[in-house]
């Protein structure tokens, strides 16, 4: 399975510098990078004529006179605007910017201070800007003349591209720093980096290109992971990566003609309490959608009536019924309401593969005890637990506030893997699954249409169609929870609905295409 990496500022850096341990000189790495922006360039400009490079002093800059020397090949016309003197030039960027000139590069030296005008007459020539400022290496707000550079590229109505990722961005957290380059597409160099996705990195990067690859190593890359965390200080993982169309490919194969309802699980839903009674029927649509053979709601005895005279297809019981020990995976918490402690803790002790949302969680985030039983629980062998909170729940479960855990949600999903030793899915934007041994699976789809109540009721239902999958037929766990939250967006994605009733027919939809086609469409 083709996999998109994601790493850090830090973790990029000990790659490369291990890269050039190994024996690739720093020379040839920049050489390969500007080559394939060189290509990219060509395939995007809309027509002949020149190449403007904006250029800072460090590596992102060198990659910019890097590609102007084969664009001069191609007897393509590049001016490179450098925001310093050549003179200050060092390392690896020094030497390709003298090979540009030496290629009839025009190069012209304009500072950061009083140079928009420059910079203005310059971007009224180009077809195409190259944002070649800054990179992976920002770690302070703009100046205001960095600040009058960005925003002077920004008022342009040429097509630009940044260079791995947008200048002004934090490559670690998407954060703007004082003013951020609005590319149209940016080239990741090496890896995906977190900046593009975070916060308002994916609003700055225009359209994320596939990843260039100038010979770092997929072995590398992967030490990088955990070598960058080294001093404690920074962020590190197991793994990190990319949810792309193939993990839905996999995790809904054809059907086969001989199968039966028994043979796609059979998912329970606990859930549901007095003006709350249309959660747990979402979460059993969503079970349905996603491919469940059968799906039964567990309410409370005084709202079982209501539930059950509106239900056809899911069946419901009375939480004084025990048929929930016979099915293959338990959702607890939708609209459950917060005085199920006891009921929570008889499910805790099962076996049963386990998903928890909304109000479960709630009530495990009040309760010191059961917090040390989930934690105990998820470390029995072969128990599979999932917790899937929105922001607010996750802060509880943290002690922390929302703001802390949006502004940090890498982190704070890791945290609460290593808290809990469970699945945990970290809705929102940019949707993060992480496992108990740290790998961690970005979700790039959805959209603002997914903010609307019922929706992650829908998921929890379609998770628990995962769980029960992985309890019948052992799986690779993070690849079915990753499919599900990803085919929830793509669903999300779509024109057409606007209540998460109607999302459940989308995803159910888009699940049939899969299994009749053998791929996403």
């Amino acid at each position: 399975m083709s996999e998109t990496h994601i790493l850090t500022a830090a973790q990029m850096r000990w790659a490369d510098e291990q890269s050039i341990k190994s024996g690739i000189s720093g020379f040839t790495l920049m050489d390969r990078a500007g080559r394939i922006l060189s290509t990219t360039i060509l395939d995007l400009m809309p027509d002949y004529g020149r190449v403007v490079i904006v250029a800072g002093s460090g590596n992102n800059g060198g990659d910019g006179y890097a590609a102007a020397h084969y664009l001069r090949a191609r007897r393509i016309p590049v001016t490179i605007v450098s925001l310093v003197p050549l003179a200050e030039l060092s390392g690896e960027s020094k030497k390709h910017a003298e090979r540009a000139r030496k290629d009839g590069t025009k190069v012209y030296e304009v500072g950061s201070g009083n140079c928009v005008e420059e910079i203005e007459r310059w971007l009224h020539r180009a077809v195409v800007v190259v944002d070649a400022i800054f990179g992976i290496g920002l770690n302070r707000k703009l100046d205001a003349s960095m600040v009058s550079v960005v925003n002077c590229i920004n008022q342009t109505d040429r097509l630009v591209l940044s260079v791995d990722i947008a200048s002004g961005l934090c490559a670690d957290s998407g954060e703007v720093m004082g003013a951020a380059v609005e590319a149209d597409y940016t080239l990741p160099i090496a890896a995906s980096k977190w900046g593009h996705w975070l916060a308002e990195g994916r609003d700055y990067s225009g359209k994320l290109l596939n990843v260039a690859d100038i010979g770092v190593s997929e072995s590398t890359i992967k030490q990088s992971w955990r070598h960058a965390g080294d001093d404690g200080d920074e962020f590190s993982a197991h793994s990190t990566c990319l949810i792309n169309d193939s993990f839905l490919d996999s995790a809904w194969p054809e059907r086969s003609r001989l199968t039966h309802k028994g043979s796609y699980g059979h998912v329970c839903v606990f859930g549901g309490s007095v003006g709350y009674t249309g959660a747990p029927q979402l979460a059993g649509l969503g079970a349905y959608a996603a491919g469940a053979g059968l799906t039964t709601l567990i309410c409370p005895d005084n709202i079982w009536p209501v539930v059950a005279a509106v239900n056809l297809e899911v069946m419901c019981q009375p939480e004084s019924s025990a048929c929930w020990k016979h099915v293959d995976a338990i959702v607890a918490g939708p609209g459950w309401g917060v005085d199920q402690g006891e009921l929570l803790q008889t499910i805790l002790v099962s076996e049963k593969p386990l998903l928890l949302d909304a109000d479960a969680l709630n009530i495990i985030a009040t309760d010191d005890a059961m917090k040390q039983q989930l934690a105990a629980r998820s470390k029995q062998d072969g128990v599979m637990t999932v917790m899937t909170p929105h922001p607010g729940e996750a802060a509880r479960l943290l002690g922390c506030s929302s703001q802390y855990v949006q502004k940090n949600r890498k982190e704070s999903v890791l945290a609460l893997t290593t808290r809990y030793a469970c699945w945990v899915v970290l809705k929102g934007s940019e949707t993060l699954i992480a496992s108990p041994d740290g790998d961690i699976y970005l979700n790039p789809f959805g959209s603002a249409q997914l903010a609307v109540a019922g929706s992650g009721d829908v998921l929890a239902g379609m998770i628990g169609t995962q769980l029960a999958k992985a309890a019948i037929h052992p799986s690779d766990l993070g690849v079915l929870i990753s499919s599900a939250v990803a085919l929830h967006g793509k669903a999300g994605e779509h024109s057409g609905w606007y209540l998460a009733g109607e999302l459940a027919k989308q995803v159910a939809s888009l699940r049939q295409r899969i299994e009749r086609d053998g791929k996403v469409v």
